[in-house]
């Protein structure tokens, strides 16, 4: 008997040495498992780290940028209101020394010489001249230099002075009001005072 308890003490052994093994190899590969699911745990969690500090990184830039614009936006409207204003002040001032300047006899005779080349750049037949109700007084002095085919008037249109002579049968319109050259003037200021925004 002693050697079928040795047989079954043999066996015994051999199967708790094969099931401690078993238990050995499947704690192992359990220890395994969890070590690689906690790495790609902490590599999901730090790729998802670092795409959240993306997007709040691209965020922060975006919305520092949209400040930056608006800032800058706010800026040149600014600086295109001082330049308004500024032109305002330096053409209010000029139109004031225009509206003076009409006052005097240079006007007078300069109003007769504006007679003299509009009449000359006009067509002729049915020519129309207006003037500034501000030059009504000078209306006699300028009808011996119309055209018996032309006509004077005067229109609330021109503010400073000057005459605008039509042909409205030929279509053909001369400028010569001092309004117009002061319009001339604001354009040419704007090209060359320095005041532009880039």
């Amino acid at each position: 008997m002693a050697n079928k308890d040795e047989k079954v003490s043999k066996f015994v052994d051999a199967i708790t040495a094969y099931a401690e093994e078993q238990s050995r190899r499947i704690h192992q590969e359990v220890e395994e498992y969890k070590t690689e699911r906690l790495f790609q745990a902490e590599q999901q969690v730090l790729q998802d780290a670092y795409q959240l500090i993306q997007r709040e990184s691209a965020d922060m830039r975006s919305s520092r940028s949209r400040e930056l614009s608006r800032r800058e936006l706010e800026a040149r409207a600014h600086l295109l209101e001082q330049r308004r204003q500024a032109m305002e002040s330096v053409f209010d001032e000029a139109a004031g020394r225009v509206r003076a300047y009409t006052e005097t006899p240079a006007y007078a005779e300069q109003l007769k010489e504006s007679m003299r080349q509009v009449t000359d750049r006009l067509p002729e037949g049915e020519r129309i001249y207006y003037l500034s109700r501000r030059d009504e007084a000078l209306l006699d002095g300028l009808k011996a230099l119309c055209p018996a085919d032309g006509e004077l008037r005067l229109t609330d249109a021109i503010r400073l002075g000057g005459i605008r002579g039509e042909n409205r049968k030929a279509g053909v319109i001369v400028d010569d009001t001092l309004d117009q050259r002061l319009e001339a003037e604001k354009e040419w200021f704007i090209a060359h005072s320095g005041l532009t925004l880039e």
